[in-house]
């Protein structure tokens, strides 16, 4: 076999070895993020109010717990009954958390659930008294 024939088989074997560990790492990667993302979607009530009220929480982490909590938010009321007012005091007396995001989650809780609009103002404003 002459010399160029080798050169070119060494080339596509590293082309090959080069594509394998780049998917990979794609798939490793992938798994991990979706694995994070069904450990959060599986907290009960409880435990997401423990995380929000964690102090460490920063502005990102506390926008991922709210997310989860307006997914889930019927299923945690079942749960918890007081859950929305809880969060909502959580959150608005929460250091790192932004008006637009309380504002948000307080009218999605008031949107789904009319009913209980009244106390969640008041929780909103116990919360941001907190603060």
């Amino acid at each position: 076999m002459p010399k160029e024939d080798w050169i070119l088989v060494l080339v596509f074997l590293v082309i090959g070895l080069l594509f394998i560990g780049l998917v990979f790492v794609f798939f490793t990667f992938r798994g991990k993020e979706a694995k994070e993302v069904s450990i959060k979607a599986r907290l009960s009530a409880k435990e997401l109010l423990e995380f929000l009220n964690t102090k460490e929480n920063d502005l990102q982490k506390l926008q991922e717990y709210s997310e989860i909590a307006k997914s889930y938010y019927l299923e945690y009321l079942e749960e918890y009954s007081d859950f929305d007012v809880e969060f909502v005091v959580g959150l608005s007396s929460h250091k790192a958390v932004n008006a637009k995001l309380v504002l948000e989650v307080e009218r999605y809780f008031k949107k789904i659930n009319p009913a209980r609009e009244k106390l969640i103002e008041k929780a909103l404003v116990k919360g941001l008294d907190r603060r």
